[in-house]
């Protein structure tokens, strides 16, 4: 049974306030956007985790489930969930051990775990036919759930993944994951972001950052997901080879976009034409001006070609 909990009076207020701000920094950006209303924070209980939700639009039209990248949270689609939710419901979760989700404290976050959640998700809110668009870890999680549920899927978005990634990008990710992860100010965490990625604004991500990090009781600030993660990074999923990621993608039926960052330093051309050829129903498309994280680097061209596609 899924619970829709609000936060609270004052928690109201605050999430009303994030929510303006949200659609002010979207204007400014140039999102396309007509609903103006806020998504409604919603839990569920999974394989003994309370995990968390962001519910958009209306609960009648057809459904896009969106999952987000490692280490980050439900909140880094708000751009894309704003744009889409005039004709889709919406609904973006946050991952276990990421944003307002529990932390599993068997340290659980393997990709067959995540796919556990997904289908936990999806019983709790009886869908069917509705389509799964993953960013990262997401996407990964999302193909590996496409091929073993083809008759509940419309259609699949993997966004810059696959079963090889280039070893300089995963390098970085590592080292800028692994870095003190407890700074004095969050102007601290927004210069870091902004020299990992140039290809946000500081304005953009002064606009984001409150939702990837939390305040701690000595007033320092930190990520909000594990730290586990982030001192696991390389032994996730050490088990999954990565013939076996492509043989799981030779499986998927399903109408398949591939969508790659133009400026990605994690999926590989080469990559990215062996999967179109190996997911029997695919296609592919790269979005200029991106990096690996190309719903938040490029939203507006993103939107555009997922729309597209959906």
């Amino acid at each position: 049974m899924a619970l829709c909990l609000g936060p609270g009076k004052n928690g109201d207020k605050l999430n009303n306030n994030a929510h303006n701000n949200m659609l002010a920094n979207a204007t400014k950006t140039g999102i396309n956007f007509s609903n103006n209303k806020p998504p409604k924070d919603v839990w569920f209980k999974s394989d003994g985790l309370k995990l968390h939700y962001l519910d958009w639009g209306n609960k009648n039209d057809p459904v896009c489930i969106l999952l987000h990248g490692f280490a980050q949270t439900a909140h880094s689609w708000d751009f894309i969930s704003l744009s889409l939710s005039h004709k889709y419901r919406v609904i973006v979760l946050d991952q276990r051990g990421h944003g307002d989700s529990d932390w599993d404290k068997d340290k659980r976050y393997s990709t067959e775990y995540f796919v556990k959640d997904i289908n936990n998700l999806v019983k709790i809110n009886n869908l069917n036919n509705f389509n799964l668009i993953g960013l990262s870890m997401g996407g990964r999680n999302s193909y590996y759930y496409a091929s073993e549920n083809q008759n509940m899927i419309n259609k699949l978005v993997i966004v810059d993944t696959g079963p090889e990634t280039i070893k300089k990008g995963s390098s970085n990710i590592r080292n800028f994951v692994q870095m003190n992860d407890e700074l004095d100010s969050i102007e601290e965490f927004v210069e870091r972001i902004k020299k990992y990625n140039p290809h946000r604004t500081e304005e953009h991500i002064k606009g984001n950052i409150l939702n990837n990090i939390k305040q701690l009781e000595n007033g320092k600030w930190t990520w909000k997901y594990d730290s586990f993660l982030r001192s696991e990074f390389n032994n996730r999923n050490a088990h999954q080879k990565n013939e076996d990621q492509w043989k799981i993608l030779e499986k998927i039926k399903t109408s398949t976009l591939i969508v790659k960052g133009g400026k990605s330093d994690i999926l590989a051309k080469s990559t990215l034409k062996k999967m179109s050829d190996v997911i029997p129903n695919a296609q592919s498309v790269t979005v200029e001006e991106a990096g690996h994280l190309v719903p938040g680097d490029n939203p507006i061209e993103f939107t555009k070609i997922l729309l597209k596609f959906l």
